[in-house]
């Protein structure tokens, strides 16, 4: 007898089966509760984005690109230590922070969508061009002409460089 969808249970993250002398790299999208536009503004892009450069540091993952789009957010992000680690502590911790530092700072009720959408990229050359066509979701979006006009986009330190003077 075939079970019901309901029955079903959620497949476990298979093993990271990647050279040892490669990287590991996730692509990471999260969208906002109910595709709410909540990045508009350089004070909740700050706040959403201190707060994943302090999860990130505390529990040992490096972030190296994010974009910041009205109402969803992608990173590319990799485990300083161990390549084993579990992806969905670094996200659950983070957008609970961000949540509550965000409604702390007037953005009531629901910021996040319960899921994210993760993948595992398996060489450098997948990478580029999975940033490639992430720099120009802003332009394809209308919100600027070119992606380095784009202030919510590139390296953490570089978007709350221009995020503290905009």
């Amino acid at each position: 007898m075939e079970k019901e969808p309901a029955d079903r249970k959620h497949l476990k993250r298979i093993p990271v089966w990647i050279p040892d002398d490669q990287c590991v790299f996730y692509f990471v999208t999260v969208c906002c509760h109910h595709r709410r536009r909540i990045f508009i503004s350089n004070h909740s892009v700050r706040i959403a984005l201190e707060s994943l450069v302090k999860c990130a540091d505390a529990s040992d993952w490096n972030v190296w690109q994010a974009c910041f789009m009205p109402d969803h957010v992608h990173l590319v992000i990799s485990p300083k230590i161990e390549r084993e680690q579990k992806l969905s502590r670094i996200m659950q911790r983070w957008k609970s922070s961000s949540k509550q530092r965000l409604n702390r700072e007037g953005f009531d009720g629901g910021i996040w969508q319960k899921e994210f959408f993760d993948r595992l990229l398996r060489s450098n050359e997948n990478l580029t061009d999975k940033w490639r066509y992430v720099e120009m979701n802003p332009v394809r979006a209308g919100l600027c002409e070119y992606p380095s006009d784009y202030p919510y986009l590139g390296t953490p330190m570089d978007i709350l460089d221009r995020v503290q003077f905009l």
